[in-house]
């Protein structure tokens, strides 16, 4: 075995380390399968750019309810889940040390001898979406593919508990080939954009809002044939839209003249529309409030940043 465990004291001592590698969270990133970010938004937060990420309400139940998705999948397999495998620790393969890897369990096949052929990994979910065993998350199953090369292991298991009422499992085995391609791809990433700080490609808008929030007075960009081409079908389909959206509101409209003074109409007792004011409620006038005091209005005004806005001409 080529790899070294690291146990840490604390989970800041765990987030330090982490920094100085590519984590499994963070391999679905770099090769663009992880639908929740892209590799610049990775980068920017690994070199210092950007904040590291806050633990939402969501990601706090994922790791609070890892010990429950271990005991319905232990509970189900008959395998045995390593109870020190939930302390806070850091595996790394020294072939390649950038990798750093949190397995969330490690486990012993059930009636086989404790030794590390029979020992995998599990990697505990929850979520509201439905999951479909034959279709799994791709980032999830590279997030697996990646801990089980680096810790040099043969097999584990996903699991997952949706919306805290289904649980489900999926058993895989290690891909050697699969993992080649990650661990070269984490490589590059590591050494050509993290370590030589060379800026990956932005794509998506997101990407591009991150590195220019604002634009550039006077500056106009030549663009080529396609983009012109998806101008004029934009142009098109807003074309469209509008048509639509004009014959939606009179056909409102006219469904409106019916109403009078009533909430509802129905037809042969099928309530089809209701059309009623909501309450009354208070705005404060901030206008009216600046002109009686612009002082105290001045002292709690504060600059909020401007968006970009996009305008088809």
């Amino acid at each position: 075995m080529a790899i070294t465990v690291t146990k840490l004291k604390n989970h800041a001592d765990w987030l330090k380390e982490r920094e100085g590698g590519i984590g499994s969270s963070e391999i679905a990133t770099i090769v663009g399968l992880n639908p929740f970010e892209t590799p610049y938004q990775l980068w920017r937060r690994k070199i210092g750019l950007d904040e590291p990420i806050k633990p939402t309400f969501a990601m706090k139940a994922g790791n609070y309810l890892e010990d429950a998705v271990s005991l319905f999948w232990q509970d189900e397999t008959g395998n045995e889940v390593i109870k020190s495998s939930a302390e806070l620790m850091i595996i790394s393969n020294d072939i390649k040390p950038f990798t750093k890897i949190s397995p969330d369990r490690t486990f012993w096949l059930k009636g086989q001898k404790k030794n590390n052929e029979n020992k995998g990994i599990l990697e505990c979910k929850t979520t509201q979406m439905p999951i479909d065993e034959n279709d799994l998350p791709k980032h999830w199953f590279v997030q697996l593919q990646y801990q089980l090369g680096v810790a040099e292991m043969n097999f584990g298991s996903l699991a997952w508990l949706t919306q805290g009422r289904e649980f489900g499992y999926k058993e895989l085995k290690f891909v050697p080939d699969f993992f080649d391609w990650l661990i070269e791809e984490a490589d590059k990433f590591w050494t050509d954009n993290i370590v030589g700080k060379k800026e990956p490609n932005i794509s998506t808008v997101q990407d591009v809002l991150l590195k220019y929030n604002k634009h550039t007075a006077g500056k106009t960009i030549e663009v080529d044939n396609d983009i012109f081409e998806t101008y004029l079908e934009l142009k098109d389909v807003r074309a469209q839209l509008s048509e639509i959206e004009d014959k939606k509101t009179k056909l409102e409209d006219k469904i409106k003249l019916c109403f009078g003074d009533a909430e509802a109409i129905s037809f042969e007792g099928q309530t089809l529309a209701t059309w009623k004011a909501s309450k009354d409620s208070e705005r404060f006038d901030s206008k009216a409030f600046q002109t009686a005091h612009p002082d105290l209005a001045k002292e709690f005004t504060t600059i909020v940043a401007g968006s970009r806005r996009f305008l088809v001409k």
